[in-house]
């Protein structure tokens, strides 16, 4: 299943339940619980960030499918996030200050959907999105919507 199947409002409406979602689980402490669909809460540590894709069985490892560098809207004078395929991040303010420091999990939901989550470095999330099944991440959405991050090569 891929969420871009849902249309642009599915989409809306399942990155705002996302964006909820991550708000709870900055109260969880250290982000060690995940929500799922129906409302419990599970202990992320069996979650691998290896987990394999359903939908993406020619790349194996998720985290290397999202490294690279993404500016939002594609606009290199704007804010950008670098994702290492170790999974560490750095997100920049358009200045090229850096913002934040952390590592990205990809988590599989309750739902059935798949999504990464940024943590920052001491645990607590920082952003998130739905695995749109690309081989390759060239795009994501955080915010509900309001950042649209584009791969910049």
């Amino acid at each position: 299943m891929n969420y871009k199947s849902y249309g642009k409002r599915g989409r809306a409406a399942f990155a705002a339940v996302l964006t909820t979602m991550l708000v709870m689980l900055s109260s969880c402490g250290k982000g060690k619980y995940s929500i799922s669909s129906n409302g419990n809460m599970n202990d992320k540590s069996e979650v691998s960030s290896a987990a394999s894709n359903e939908n993406n069985d020619s790349m194996s490892d998720p985290i290397e499918r999202l490294s690279g560098t993404f500016y939002i809207d594609g606009d290199r004078s704007a804010a950008s996030v670098v994702i290492e395929s170790d999974g560490s991040f750095t997100a920049y303010y358009a200045s090229g200050t850096a913002e934040q420091e952390g590592y990205v999990r990809y988590e599989a939901e309750d739902s059935g959907f798949h999504v990464y989550v940024f943590y920052t470095e001491e645990g607590k999330p920082y952003m998130g999105f739905v695995d749109s099944g690309e081989n390759k991440i060239s795009e994501f959405e955080t915010g509900n919507g309001s950042y649209k991050y584009v791969r910049v090569e």
